[in-house]
């Protein structure tokens, strides 16, 4: 048997500014780069590790956090 649902869990999001570049057609901005996506399980010994979980997300669903970390910054 199967059920299909949605969790919500706290990740941790490590990311790099990359500086704006000068390239032939004129100026590109500063960008956001996700790095690393990590998620804390414990496990059977109680420990907590991290978990590095970027590879399960697409390159559209990596593009809406940064878009998503940037609007944080611009607001405060």
């Amino acid at each position: 048997m199967k059920h299909q649902t949605q969790m919500t869990f706290p990740v941790e999001l490590t990311f790099e500014i990359l500086p704006a570049m000068s390239v032939a057609e004129g100026e590109l901005p500063a960008q956001l780069d996700i790095t690393k996506i990590l998620l804390t399980i414990t496990g059977p010994s109680g420990k907590p590790r991290q978990v590095d979980i970027t590879k399960s997300f697409s390159e559209d669903q990596i593009m809406l956090f940064e878009d998503e970390i940037i609007e944080s910054y611009q607001e405060s």
